[in-house]
């Protein structure tokens, strides 16, 4: 999947060239000077601070002008080592690449880390740079000078005598723990070429393991490859040569460039790649907003650019087809509900709903979180999340649908249950609310107009003056759910709790059903008084009702979350006093 990917880069790549990875290049926060040169010598033209603001996705520029920034980018780009075990300092104290350029951490100015001696055999080594070669190395490197041309040493010895005669006494007072760099006026050439003097030598994995075929140099890749003496596991044991795969140097140079331009985005937040006929680069939870098929990676920063996940996607479409109906099963009061009831289109903002009313805004924020570092402290929250997170990832970003209903079935009700157990009465009624709607997008039923039907069906049963009978499971269960939550009123516990549900909406057999009820009736019975009649007429269909399919544990919390029909005013009572005025 990976050469796919760096296929399509490379097509744009040809296009845009080196721009695909300036436009987006943030350089370190730290310092900035430039040094141009007049009459042949070497004048401080402008020193710049320079950091980048995560907030606005922007860097914060002191005085300086966008040609300024453009060179120090580009600059910048071509002088940096491509990781600290590749360094030309061999202290690792100076960390750039070539000698018109010179880096280093500010508080290696305060805490004599840097040297006279450092900054001499930085440059002695860029004068004979041949010499920190051997063997297969040496070998590369000789091949990029007879194409590039040996060093300037008297250019060299010039820039070595500014660095010690400025270093400390122009910066040493200026602060920080960032970077200080400076890069002197020369031309884009210039940089290109002693960038390319650093970067070739060293950017194959280990040069040990090259080989050369029909006078090309092939090579282990650097990035996302570590094959070292620590690592022999990473070895192909089965082949004469043991890496895992070779690249020739000019897959090995359009490779790298990838994996910049991916850390350009991870740094500027935008973790969501898709290459298709174009490569597009989206922020944390944004994605497409119209149809695509390609390569999906999620990628974050590190000392490297990672890759968290990586997929194939086949017809991506970011529309609900049908839309979502967010209802109000239950019917129960607006002004008490959190939710937003209405219509939604896109799976972004069905995603939305299920981050804020079901797993309470911890959903978006930790689908690639290590576990140990999600903070939930309800437990069966933080099981389900890592239950369905993926799923419903892939469902969103994706466009992979496959199972994502099974996983919601299972972990709505489970925060459903757990959020009624925990007493959160209001916020169990958003989530069963949502449950249901779910349940109705993905099974093609009508689940919410069957509970209002159930509901205004024993709204009348139960206000009649002689008591009725139940005509399906559904009446059963739902007047079961309304029965618990009655007698939980009738509680004088200090610490109620919900979890009195529970028991019955794990019971599969009706007996035991109706055992559990006859408990709670004994235990508060001596509490009805103003409902005496509406709870008769309901306990008595539920005692004389015989359940007749498996027990549906929706219809019984359905009966347990919606408004309590025992304590609403008589039907009957209500039609007489019409007639009577």
């Amino acid at each position: 999947m990976l050469k796919q990917a760096i296929e399509i880069f490379k097509r744009e790549y040809e296009i845009k060239g080196e721009n695909m990875i300036l436009d987006s290049y943030i350089p370190a926060d730290g310092t900035y000077v430039i040094v141009d040169i007049e009459d042949n010598d070497f004048k401080l033209s402008k020193t710049v601070n320079i950091k980048y603001d995560k907030k606005s996705k922007d860097i914060d520029r002191f005085s300086i002008s966008a040609s300024d920034l453009d060179f120090i980018c580009f600059a910048d780009y071509n002088s940096k080592l491509i990781d600290m075990n590749k360094p030309i300092d061999s202290k690792k104290i100076i960390h750039s690449n070539n000698y018109i350029s010179f880096f280093i951490k500010k508080e290696s100015l305060t805490n004599d880390k840097l040297t006279f001696e450092i900054i001499d055999n930085y440059y002695e080594t860029l004068k004979n740079i041949s010499k920190k070669y051997k063997g297969k190395s040496l070998e590369i490197y000789k091949r990029v000078e007879s194409e590039i041309g040996v060093v300037n040493s008297e250019l060299i010895e010039r820039i070595s005598v500014w660095i010690k005669n400025n270093i400390f006494e122009c910066f040493k007072e200026i602060g920080g723990k960032d970077y200080l760099k400076i890069f002197f006026r020369f031309d884009d050439d210039d940089y290109i070429r002693e960038g390319k003097r650093y970067l070739i030598p060293n950017i194959y994995n280990n040069n040990d393991s090259n080989e050369i075929i029909d006078e090309e140099i092939y090579g282990l890749s650097n990035n996302n490859m570590g094959l070292n003496a620590k690592k022999p596991y990473l070895e192909n044991k089965s082949r004469k040569v043991p890496a895992p795969y070779l690249l020739s140097q000019e897959e090995v140079l359009i490779q790298k460039k990838f994996f910049d331009y991916l850390m350009n985005k991870a740094v500027l937040g935008q973790v969501n790649i898709y290459l298709g006929d174009k490569i597009e680069a989206y922020e944390y939870g944004d994605s497409p907003n119209k149809k695509f098929s390609g390569i999906y990676m999620r990628i974050a920063k590190g000392k490297e650019v990672e890759i968290h996940d990586h997929d194939i996607i086949a017809n991506y479409t970011p529309d609900l087809i049908p839309e979502f109906e967010y209802n109000n099963v239950i019917g129960a009061d607006y002004e008490k509900l959190k939710g937003v009831y209405e219509t939604y289109y896109t799976k972004k903002a069905l995603e939305d709903i299920l981050n804020e009313v079901m797993f309470n805004k911890f959903l978006k924020s930790n689908y690639f979180t290590d576990p140990k570092d999600i903070r939930i402290n309800n437990s069966v929250l933080f099981y389900n999340l890592l239950l369905s997170r993926n799923a419903i990832f892939d469902w969103v970003y994706k466009g992979s649908d496959n199972n994502i209903w099974d996983l919601l079935n299972e972990v709505s009700k489970n925060i459903v249950i757990n959020s009624i157990e925990k007493g959160f009465i209001t916020k169990s009624k958003d989530q069963f609310n949502l449950r249901i709607s779910l349940k109705d997008y993905f099974e093609g039923g009508n689940m919410s107009e069957k509970i209002n039907n159930v509901k205004e069906i024993l709204r009348q049963k139960i206000s009649c003056k002689e008591s009725g009978s139940f005509d399906n499971d559904s009446e059963y269960l739902f007047a079961i759910g309304q029965l618990v939550a009655f007698y939980l009123t009738k509680s004088k516990s200090k610490n109620l709790t919900l979890s009195a549900i529970n028991p019955f909406i794990n019971i599969q057999n009706d007996k035991v059903l109706k055992m559990k009820l006859k408990i709670l009736f004994k235990k508060y019975n001596y509490s009805i008084k103003n409902n005496y009649s509406k709870f008769k007429n309901l306990y008595y269909m539920v005692l004389t009702y015989q359940a007749k399919e498996k027990i549906n544990s929706d219809m019984l919390i359905a009966g347990f979350v919606c408004d309590n029909l025992l304590y609403e005013k008589n039907l009957i009572e209500n039609e007489e006093n019409k007639e009577e005025n």
